[in-house]
């Protein structure tokens, strides 16, 4: 029986500027990427996608595919290039492509960091040094006076846990560092005091906008019974889930202060402990026997979607899912995931959850940040050598899915 979702439910999906907009090289990852070995196959952002000068098109794009919400970032090291120097071309700029996405009738969803930041912020240390958070709120406090009538929902941060992990654990992001777990520490309490801190000059100047952040929410498991591992599951789920706020204070990142909770999940692993492996807090991480493998080695399954759903519930505030997609060339299979994820979110509805929206990661095949133009996520196919666009029959399906506002069950 097809089953509705809530009148007013968000169907959009989600990017972020520098892996679709292309010559963004005022910042730490543009830089990152002319490190050999760095990013697969020697790819770089220097194209992207174009989405800088085609976002009319590919708004247009949106609308054919009857999205009502769209998730974007501003690129900060356009906006701010120099500290204290603010561009209003770039300003400008992004007025236009908000009001663009305005007139297709799409709400833009609005993320003010997503995972890149201005080369002059790295060199004075980046989210490791003690004024980050008030460097981060100059420019957060011209964004929200020059733009805040054109954005519907706030996103402050993206992701601040797995950024601070691939950045200072795995080394997988800029800076590329390995294992100081102590920089880690302050990356964590920095984000946290700069979202408290948008959070507060958002609302002062747009008190009925809603403000958040997305959390990257993974589905961790015991590998056994034992209880060595289901320590391990326990550790790994605190390690990604909280943040640090100060010398031994942690808090859970969905309990930071927000309108909504914005929740990330694309896979989940079961964990085991594992004495010889210090550097990964003495856990073995596994993919989960049965479950699919994504292109970008993830175990995935469409039904952790509705657990991990059900783990924020008690907080009692709207959910936004903010990201969820899957990494495959054969499209028939995204088609059958696609499917079995929104009759997931439905199940976590009529559990209680107050789930407002869904962004689809993401719209088109992008630079997917140390994977390159590998892994491909989009509803839509992006022609690497002319970037001529086509949607894909998933996109179709989530034109149908969007249009009906239901789902079978």
């Amino acid at each position: 029986m097809p089953r509705a979702f809530p009148e007013g439910f968000l169907w959009g999906t989600a990017s972020a500027a520098h892996q679709v907009e292309g010559d963004n090289r005022n910042c730490d990852w543009w830089e990152f990427e002319q490190q050999p070995g760095r990013i697969a196959n020697g790819d770089t952002s220097a194209i992207a996608c174009d989405h800088y000068h085609r976002y009319r098109e590919d708004f247009a794009l949106l609308r054919e595919l009857n999205q009502n919400a769209h998730r974007l970032s501003i690129e900060w090291s356009r906006i701010e290039p120099s500290q204290g120097v603010f561009d209003s071309h770039q300003i400008r700029h992004y007025r236009d492509v908000l009001g663009d996405l305005r007139e297709q009738a799409i709400a833009p969803m609005v993320t003010l960091h997503h995972f890149t930041s201005p080369l002059w912020f790295t060199r004075q240390g980046g989210w490791t040094a003690a004024g980050s958070a008030q460097a981060f709120l100059a420019y957060v406090n011209r964004v929200v006076d020059e733009l805040g009538d054109l954005v519907s929902i706030w996103c402050t941060i993206n992701e601040p846990a797995l950024y601070g992990i691939n950045g200072w654990l795995t080394g997988e992001f800029p800076p590329g560092r390995r294992g100081d777990i102590a920089a880690l520490y302050r990356v964590g309490r920095n984000m946290h005091r700069a979202h408290e801190m948008a959070y507060l000059a958002i609302k002062r100047r747009w008190p009925d906008a809603p403000v958040g952040l997305s959390h990257h929410k993974f589905h961790f498991t015991p590998a056994s019974g034992k209880r060595r591992d289901r320590l391990a599951a326990a550790t790994a789920r605190f390690g990604v889930d909280r943040w640090a706020t100060g010398p031994g204070r942690f808090t859970n990142v969905v309990d930071a202060t927000s309108d909504y909770i914005g929740i990330a999940h694309y896979w989940g692993q079961m964990c085991a402990f594992d004495p010889s492996r210090p550097q990964d807090q003495f856990i073995r991480r596994i993919n989960v026997p049965g479950a699919m493998v994504t292109d970008m080695g993830w175990s995935a399954d469409p039904t952790w979607m509705r657990d991990v759903l059900n783990e924020v519930r008690g907080l009692g505030k709207p959910v936004y899912i903010t990201e969820n997609g899957l990494a495959t060339n054969d499209d028939a299979l995204r088609q059958r995931y696609l499917t079995d994820i929104m009759a997931n979110v439905q199940l976590a509805i009529e559990d209680g959850v107050d789930v407002r929206g869904y962004f689809h990661w993401t719209n088109m095949d992008n630079f997917e940040w140390a994977r390159g133009y590998g892994p491909h996520f989009g509803l839509i196919a992006v022609d690497r050598k002319t970037l001529e666009r086509s949607i894909k029959p998933s996109g179709r399906l989530y034109a149908r899915l969007a249009a009906s506002n239901a789902i079978q069950i």
